[in-house]
């Protein structure tokens, strides 16, 4: 005897919400007008790519949410409170630290709660991806991210 579940359940949720969360935001800001300073020096420019990013991926999980039926699991309340605090930490450190410092550090908080604990895994993706980041919008766009009070390289 095989067990159906619903689809309509808290992971299909919030797997919507995640859509039109990111999809609201990125109409409000189409209404923002400022100085003609080109697209990649606008103040949205960023925020947009993001939301962007967000839909899509959102949207991906909306669908895999809908196809596959999994039997509904006990949701991770702690994992959900350690990157909620690894974001407040992120907050206040990104200023001090610096970018890339900060990057690092919440990736590291972040992939260790999501049970990613290969050291090559977490290395790897948490200097990689600040540092492309920084690579990105300090040299090629040439936006300054904050930079850490070490050195002026990141």
């Amino acid at each position: 005897m095989s067990i159906t579940y619903s689809r309509v359940n808290e992971r299909s949720i919030t797997a919507i919400i995640l859509v039109l969360v990111p999809i609201a935001l990125l109409v409000s800001t189409t209404q923002m007008r400022f100085a003609d300073l080109g697209g990649a020096f606008s103040p949205v420019f960023f925020p947009r790519i993001v939301l962007w990013l967000f839909i899509v991926l959102a949207s991906i999980n909306l669908v895999i949410e809908f196809v596959h039926q999994q039997a509904p699991n006990k949701p991770a309340f702690k994992r959900a409170f350690v990157i909620a605090g690894a974001f407040v930490l992120y907050a206040f450190t990104i200023m001090p630290l610096g970018f890339l410092l900060a990057s690092i550090l919440f990736c590291v908080i972040c992939l260790v709660s999501l049970s990613i604990t290969k050291p090559l895994w977490v290395a790897s993706f948490s200097i990689g991806l600040p540092a492309s980041l920084v690579l990105l919008f300090n040299h090629v766009l040439m936006l300054p991210l904050p930079t850490s009070p070490f050195t002026h390289w990141f």
